[in-house]
C-alpha cells in the first residue's frame, strides 16, 4: 500500500476517533450539573480575570474562548439565571458591562473541578502511568500542530 494511502486512512481513522470522543460529551454528573459550554465558559471567566480585578469584559471573554459575543451572551444569560455569574457596570465607563462569578458560581466550579479531576484520575488508573504519559505527550503534540495550522 502506498505511503500516501496509509496516511489518508490514518487521517480518516483519526477523524472517526475525534468524532466518537466529541459525541460522548462529558459523563453524566461529571460537571456538577453544568452543560459543557457553561462549565468551560465559567472556568475561562474565573481564570481570565486579571490579578487584582474582580471582573472581565464580555468581549475579552469572547476573545479568550474564540467564540462570538452572541454565543458568550447566550451562555452568560443561563449562568446569570442560575445565579453563577453577575453583570456589573464598569466604574469608569457605564456603557461597558463586566462579568464576574458569584460566590455560588465559584463554589459550583470548585465542586465541578473536583469531579472532573476524579474522572481524569480514573482515566489515569485505567490507562496506567506509562500510557497516561504517552497520551499527554501525544495530545500536547497535536495541540502544538493545530495551533501552528490555525495561526498561519
Amino acid at each position: 500500500m502506498a505511503k500516501a494511502k496509509k496516511v489518508d486512512l490514518l487521517a480518516q481513522e483519526l477523524a472517526q476517533t475525534f468524532s466518537q470522543l466529541k459525541r460522548l460529551g462529558p459523563p453524566k454528573g461529571s460537571l456538577h450539573g453544568f452543560k459543557s459550554g457553561e462549565f468551560f465558559l465559567l472556568a475561562t471567566l474565573i481564570s481570565s480575570i486579571p490579578p487584582g480585578a474582580k471582573s472581565i469584559k464580555a468581549s475579552d471573554l469572547s476573545t479568550q474562548l474564540q467564540v462570538t459575543p452572541a454565543a458568550v451572551t447566550h451562555v452568560i444569560n443561563d449562568l446569570e439565571k442560575a445565579g453563577y455569574v453577575e453583570r456589573v457596570s464598569d466604574p469608569t465607563d457605564r456603557r461597558i458591562v463586566l462579568l464576574k462569578p458569584t460566590s455560588a458560581g465559584l463554589k459550583m466550579m470548585e465542586a465541578a473541578n473536583v469531579q472532573f479531576l476524579e474522572l481524569l484520575t480514573g482515566l489515569v488508573k485505567f490507562l496506567g502511568e506509562d500510557d497516561s504519559r504517552e497520551y499527554i505527550r501525544l495530545v500536547s503534540l497535536a495541540i502544538t500542530y493545530f495551533k501552528s495550522k490555525m495561526n498561519s
